[in-house]
C-alpha cells in the first residue's frame, strides 16, 4: 500500500482495455510526513530522556507521541482513499 495514485482509464477500441496511470505524491506530502516522521523520533526521544531523568512516565508525551502518530495514519489513509 503506497501513497502513488491509481488511475484506470478506458481506451476505445474493439477489444475491451484499461490503461493504468500512476500520479506519484506532492512534494508537500512527502515534506509534510517527513516533518511528522521526525517530530515521532524527537517525542520518543525526549520520552526516553525524561524516562532516565526522572524515572518515571510522562504521560503528556506519550500523548504527543499518539497525536503524531494518528496524524501520520490519518494523511496516509485519507491519501489513499481519494
Amino acid at each position: 500500500m503506497g501513497t502513488t495514485k491509481k488511475k484506470l482509464e478506458e481506451i476505445d477500441g474493439k477489444a475491451r482495455r484499461v490503461r493504468v496511470q500512476e500520479a506519484p505524491p506532492s512534494d508537500r506530502f512527502v515534506l509534510i510526513i517527513g516533518l511528522m516522521v521526525l517530530f515521532f523520533v524527537g517525542l520518543v526521544g525526549l520520552e526516553i530522556v525524561h524516562m532516565i531523568w526522572m524515572g518515571s512516565w510522562n504521560d503528556v508525551i506519550f500523548n504527543g507521541i499518539m497525536l503524531v502518530v494518528g496524524t501520520i495514519v490519518g494523511a496516509i489513509w485519507g491519501k489513499n482513499a481519494e
